[in-house]
């Protein structure tokens, strides 16, 4: 079983906004700056987000969590990668293309990038349940071996036990297991805002013009990034070196994206579009922000009696 990676695949999409008068694409946001470096990558939603490191931790104890419990069942739990994710956070959101060194790796970025990339977000990074146990980690079966399995399964049990009694956006506690990721569900409903943004548009109007002044004709900069030439070419199991055209392709887009600010006017775009997420769903953010801290709390505790065990 593969673990999928988006918040959508957990949650369904719960907020539908009016994009009309949504976002201002008139009045500069104070965001409205040159992206320089992925420093400059910071959106609202991330005040509400723990950082890499304490996600890191949150699923080193999770895993932690469900490793005991396959143990009750006979089970063995193979490791999972819980290492901080380096990959920008907003990076793929506003199009920035710096932490990829397009001048050597091209779009794919380095071998095993793209699946950080993709982990950015959420901070979890795809794995696969082997189906021998299957059915006792996500809670398919009532009985295995002889033995109850918890609501859920055992990662249902785990995510309980990090959540504690903190309630979950509804104000319900204590929260769903899973309930956490709701956060990035908000995350993509202001992308989708963001998207149909005057700034964004007039960005990659300016970015076409750029490339064509260089001899590439692409509409928008994800077109460039989906050739057929070279998309796929950065999967883990495809992953190979670029050819000479892939890579004097993006590396005119990125010297055209930093011409044009791209990132910048994407940067200002989003983060209206995320403010007005916010403030349609303030109590609710804030309720996932507390439940983020509950279970970053939690973590360490499971992993301190780790160590004193």
């Amino acid at each position: 079983m593969a673990f999928p990676l988006s918040a959508r695949t957990f949650l369904p999409l719960v907020v539908i906004l009016a994009v009309s008068g949504a976002c201002s694409t008139d009045v500069p946001s104070p965001e409205a700056h040159r992206v320089k470096s992925e420093a400059d990558l910071v959106l609202p939603l991330d005040a509400y987000d723990l950082n890499g490191t304490e996600r890191s931790i949150v699923q080193s104890a999770r895993y932690r969590l469900i490793e005991r419990c396959l143990s009750d069942f006979g089970l063995s739990f193979t490791p999972h990668d819980t290492k901080p994710v380096a990959y920008p956070k907003n990076a793929s959101y506003l199009g920035w293309l710096g932490a990829k060194q397009v001048g050597t790796y091209g779009y794919s970025g380095p071998r095993g990038q793209a699946a950080e990339a993709a982990a950015a977000v959420t901070g979890i990074r795809g794995y696969s349940i082997p189906r021998s146990q299957e059915a006792v980690q996500v809670g398919t079966v009532k009985r295995f071996r002889g033995k109850a399995v918890p609501r859920e399964g055992c990662d249902g049990q785990a995510q309980r036990t990090l959540n504690g009694n903190a309630p979950g956006p509804d104000g319900v506690a204590p929260a769903k297991p899973s309930i956490y990721k709701m956060l990035y569900v908000y995350m993509d409903d202001a992308a989708e805002l963001a998207y149909q943004d005057k700034r964004v548009s007039t960005a990659n109007s300016e970015w076409s013009a750029c490339m064509r002044s260089s001899g590439y004709r692409y509409t928008m900069s994800a077109e460039a990034e989906a050739d057929k030439r070279w998309a796929g070419r950065g999967d883990t199991e495809a992953w190979r070196q670029p050819a000479a055209d892939e890579i004097k392709t993006a590396v005119a887009d990125e010297r055209c994206r930093l011409q044009v600010d791209y990132s910048g006017a994407r940067l200002a775009a989003y983060a209206d579009a995320q403010r007005t997420v916010i403030a349609h769903h303030e109590q609710e953010i804030n309720r996932l922000k507390t439940l983020l801290r509950t279970r970053y709390a939690n973590a360490l505790k499971v992993m301190s009696s780790v160590k004193q065990g």
